[in-house]
């Protein structure tokens, strides 16, 4: 296509580029609903994107890796993104302004992105059930024995996992060194507003000096890092003080202050009377224990990992139905695992209209108790019996170990992928609802790439017959005839 032509309209575009094909072929309408009934605009503000614009960016945004304004300026400059994005013609214009992705990570929650899953899963299981009663078909007119056509999945695997924030690896003196940093900053904007010189009480230098005092050492033992903090703290202390006596009760300046400043300064008071504690207590934890002053939500969570032992996110419970994910726990605080088993087994019901028939999982979530609601559901436990194990297993023991262990193992592959390739262990998302959005869409955009294989499979089976046969061909068993067509961008096997 030459440039003009482009510009007059994106239908000629070719049909076997990815973005074009994901265009032509996700249920946009179903991803429509679920995104326009967050929104309210026949009562309340302005007229919205389309959702499939929206969608299919933040889609793009995370399959490539690409920030906010730079998936922008990506779908700006290719004619094939704007094609996914459902525009007609090429425009060089934005599609909107980067910062309405904040709007739009506030609106979407973790449901919808696992509905926009269920979506997926549910066209999979289509195209599968088309195929078995094509092949019965077929086996019917050649005499031979239908097969049993599965229309949906009935394995349940569950595992959980840490969705790492962006935040610096936090120590005690990094963490009041912060707080200093920021309390003078907000010191400096009261001073501004109210047109006052800034006071000379102001302890942000002495901070500082004991802070480089202490990184600039090649070894830093016990004792001078407990030194060095027992001096910050009194001169943190005095900074808070200063802060609130500016404000003092007048009103009008700390509402000059916006959510995000008074959360921080929250944090930063949070954060001295918690080192405080542990210092005067002799501890090095407490509950609730704050490991950033810009993201106060996010928690060490220990996973006792070869890599570290404590990551610092949200945990999530993530159930695997047919190879797709579902997160269907997020939570900022530590918990057990185990105890996600109903979550599971209920949002597969709601899902799926029936009981899981088997449930893979690890050791954690085979206790007793979770052994006993599986067994009163008549769900088949796929995994080790308690007790110890016997010293002659049978061959079937043996395999369904095997089994159980082989198929367990999807969930830790899809963990690694959704970190490895969709950075879903780099949450940068700030808000705690903004972080749970990105956190769902990596593993949503991560679900769409097996569609996707699951469908360029079919096509190379298609476009291969093609190359045998030409644009119609006959079943050789069946003695049936096929012919290839074109339906809506989109080709289809006619019988």
């Amino acid at each position: 296509m030459t440039f003009e032509e482009m510009k007059g309209s994106l239908e000629r575009l070719p049909k076997t580029n990815r973005w074009v094909r994901m265009g032509d072929t996700l249920p946009w309408t179903e991803y429509e609903k679920v995104y326009n009934k967050r929104l309210r605009n026949d009562t309340v503000g302005a007229s919205n994107r389309p959702g499939r614009m929206v969608i299919a960016a933040l889609i793009i945004k995370h399959k490539l890796g690409l920030s906010d304004e730079e998936t922008i300026l990506a779908i700006q400059e290719n004619p094939y993104m704007q094609y996914m994005c459902g525009l007609t013609e090429y425009s060089d214009q934005p599609i909107f302004d980067p910062s309405l992705f904040t709007t739009i990570r506030k609106r979407i929650t973790i449901e919808d992105i696992n509905s926009l899953t269920l979506e997926l899963a549910k066209k999979s299981q289509e195209k599968k059930a088309r195929e078995h009663e094509d092949d019965d078909r077929d086996k019917d007119n050649d005499g031979g024995i239908p097969s049993a056509g599965r229309t949906q999945p009935t394995d349940l695997k569950a595992d959980a996992t840490c969705a790492d924030a962006e935040v610096r690896y936090p120590t005690d003196t990094d963490l009041i060194e912060d707080g200093s940093k920021y309390i003078d900053r907000m010191i400096d904007k009261v001073c501004g507003i109210k047109k006052i010189r800034k006071p000379a009480a102001v302890e942000r230098q002495r901070i500082r000096t004991i802070y480089l005092n202490v990184i600039k050492r090649r070894h830093k033992g016990a004792k001078l890092i407990k030194d060095a903090i027992t001096r910050m703290l009194p001169l943190l202390y005095r900074d808070i003080l200063t802060l609130l006596n500016l404000i003092g009760v007048d009103d009008e300046t700390y509402g000059r202050f916006n959510s995000t400043q008074k959360r921080t300064i929250q944090a930063v008071i949070d954060i001295y009377h918690q080192q405080e504690t542990m210092l005067r207590l002799g501890i090095h934890s407490c509950e609730n224990r704050i490991v950033s002053i810009h993201q106060p939500h996010v928690r060490p969570i220990v996973r006792g990992k070869a890599k570290a032992k404590v990551e610092f996110g949200a945990k999530i419970g993530v159930s695997i139905v047919d190879g797709y994910s579902f997160i269907d726990h997020h939570s900022w605080e530590a918990y057990n695992e185990a105890s996600d088993l109903t979550i599971h087994i209920e949002q597969y019901k709601e899902r799926f209209g029936c009981a899981p028939q088997r449930f893979f999982g690890d050791k954690i979530y085979l206790n007793r108790d979770n052994r006993k609601t599986l067994k009163e559901k008549g769900i088949e436990i796929m995994g080790r019996p308690l007790g110890r194990p016997p010293k002659n297993p049978t061959a079937e023991q043996l395999e369904r170990e095997r089994i159980g262990v082989s198929l367990r193992n999807e969930a830790e592959a899809q963990f690694g992928t959704g970190k490895r390739a969709y950075r879903a262990n780099n949450i940068r998302a700030r808000l705690p609802q903004t972080a749970e959005c990105w956190t769902a869409m990596c593993y949503f955009v991560r679900n769409l790439a097996k569609f996707m294989r699951e469908l360029c499979r079919v096509l190379i089976e298609i476009w291969t017959l093609i190359r045998h046969f030409g644009s119609s061909f006959i079943n050789p068993s069946a003695k049936t005839v096929y012919s290839l067509a074109w339906n809506s961008s989109f080709l289809r096997v006619e019988r």
